[in-house]
């Protein structure tokens, strides 16, 4: 079976039960919530982890500092059947805390020092691929400034030069928060624009995919992309499914599975990137299919595929 290699961000997450969206929240006082529990993080981890629970060889590449969460952190992925290649720097192993709401809107408060110290040379694509792997998925892409200036699109372009498949998942840059249209903002999607000739799948949700383009609507974003050098694209659509765009069959729509209850939305991206990866092998149909009934079922709480810290066994399921 060919193996997975992922790169992104590793850190722990602090989540809560689905909150209430009310002004309340943001007044003084207090709000009980059914639990509050801690799971790795990362899109990266979660996408690597998520990825080896539905059967794949996961491969993945990250940093972390030098301190008892890093190590933590190194055991649960070996524990869930995840090679690690982590470098270690001299800063502490980041914390999330994710906050999601029952309006489907989410929040992440964020302090990640260790992920931005990734390299390029931290990432050895030819080791990566003598291991097996024939696909590769960058997560978490705005973190590191010397990723993002250029290291990306060194690897990328080492990886399809060695027959591998390459993913790029846009994802939410932290700076769009403050504005999407600022010259830093502006500044580091020119910078990863240039990777995209050396991208065989571009991923994200229609918001993000939107920003990263600069255009009006999804159809002239994607459009955009290819032109652009991307090979595809792959949109996460939420509760209307998913979507591809491919220059050879145009734009192919997956509804979304039925859902019958929200355990937990925080980490259903990454579980479909997960399974996307996994099921390669199927037309993209099927594929997409395949990816929407992952995400379901992980919605529903059937399926755990981003383990909790203090579990001191692998998260089993059944594909």
């Amino acid at each position: 079976m060919p193996a997975i290699a992922v790169v992104g961000n590793i850190n722990a997450d602090l989540k809560t039960s689905v909150l209430h969206a009310s002004p309340a929240l943001f007044a003084d006082g207090e709000t009980s919530v059914p639990e509050i529990y801690e799971t790795i993080g990362g899109g990266g981890a979660n996408i690597a982890v998520a990825a080896a629970l539905l059967g794949a060889r996961v491969h993945f590449c990250g940093c972390v500092g030098e301190d008892r969460l890093g190590n933590d952190l190194a055991q649960c992925l070996r524990r869930h059947g995840v090679t690690p290649h982590l470098c270690r720097r001299g800063s502490s192993t980041g914390r999330s805390i994710n906050l999601t709401w029952d309006n489907r809107h989410r929040h992440f408060l964020s302090s990640l020092p260790n992920n931005r110290l990734l390299t390029a040379a931290d990432v050895d694509i030819p080791a990566l691929a003598l291991a097996g792997c024939r696909h590769l998925f960058r997560a978490d892409v705005w973190f590191s400034t010397e990723l993002l200036d250029g290291g990306n699109s060194r690897l990328f372009a080492q990886a399809r030069a060695l027959g591998i498949e390459t993913s790029l998942d846009v994802n939410w840059d932290p700076e769009w928060t403050r504005d999407p249209n600022s010259p830093l903002s502006i500044s580091h999607k020119e910078q990863l624009r240039r990777a995209l000739p050396h991208v065989s799948w571009v991923h994200g949700n229609e918001r993000e995919l939107t920003i990263f383009s600069g255009a009006d609507d999804l159809p002239r974003t994607c459009r955009l992309l290819i032109e652009q050098g991307a090979g595809g694209v792959i949109v996460h659509r939420g509760e209307r499914g998913a979507a591809a765009f491919l220059p050879d069959q145009g734009w192919i729509e997956q509804p979304a599975c039925p859902v019958a209850s929200i355990v937990c939305e925080s980490g259903s991206g990454d579980v479909f990137s997960a399974a996307f990866m996994h099921f390669a092998a199927l037309p993209m149909p099927a594929r997409l299919a395949r990816c929407c009934e992952i995400a379901s079922r992980y919605l529903e709480g059937a399926l755990k595929l981003i383990p909790r810290l203090e579990a001191g066994s692998p998260s089993t399921s059944s594909t």
